[in-house]
């Protein structure tokens, strides 16, 4: 099994663990984008990637979570990245974008874009991205071209790239309000609470609220 291939299945189990429970079966189930082979999977076996026991149960191995975390982590990234960054929307370009890219970063590049982005916890679709080194030591050697609202400083411009909440009251909440990717804010004040303006609203936002809101900053957009 070639190395892109090998990610390609590691990737397609870890997604799959993220779940629940693996059966061997699910790893060859017809509605995937690229099912594994009875061959492929007693590859991953031999390479001690996973562990299939006698009833079928798909785990795992330590090397191979290791592997699934590592090209999840760089295709969310990418995903992030393209909608973010290169503002592409057209779902089929988007995923085979990332898919392309997912191979080629190296870890060195990845921790990069994370760092620029932000370390950024979801992808645009709302599944976790597994972290790296660079946000546990919180890492801003770059300067980040987005970043939570809560961080911009008094008088600070930015254009609003993703909002990261998984709660989809708080969501419809904030966007029925007008703050959704694209509107330009500008933070009034600080303290004693965090008010924000735009388009001739003053807002005042909690701060749990306002670091789940991501905004482009003005100088990295001029």
């Amino acid at each position: 099994m070639e190395r892109i291939d090998r990610e390609e299945a590691m990737e397609l189990v870890g997604t799959l663990e993220e779940k629940g429970e693996v059966r061997r079966e699910d790893l060859q189930a017809e509605h995937l984008h690229h099912p594994l082979s009875s061959d492929q999977i007693d590859f991953l076996c031999r390479e001690k990637l996973i562990d299939v026991d006698g009833g079928g149960r798909v785990r795992s191995t330590a090397e191979g979570k290791v592997l699934a975390e590592r090209i999840i982590r760089r295709h969310r990234l990418a995903e992030r990245l393209i909608s973010d960054v290169l503002v592409v929307k057209n779902a089929d370009l988007f995923e085979e974008s990332a898919c392309d890219l997912e191979h080629v970063l190296t870890e060195e590049l990845t921790d990069s874009i994370c760092t620029l982005l932000g370390h950024p916890t979801a992808c645009p679709h709302g599944r976790p991205i597994p972290p790296g080194a660079c946000c546990s030591e919180k890492r801003t050697r770059l300067k980040s071209l987005i970043a939570p609202l809560d961080e911009l400083a008094t008088g600070a411009e930015g254009k609003i790239a993703y909002i990261s909440t998984g709660d989809h009251e708080r969501l419809d909440q904030l966007t029925s309000m007008g703050l959704f990717p694209g509107t330009t804010i500008k933070v009034h004040q600080r303290q004693p609470a965090l008010v924000i303006l735009f388009e001739e609203t003053t807002l005042a936002l909690d701060r749990e609220i306002a670091r789940e809101v991501h905004v482009w900053r003005q100088s990295a957009r001029e």
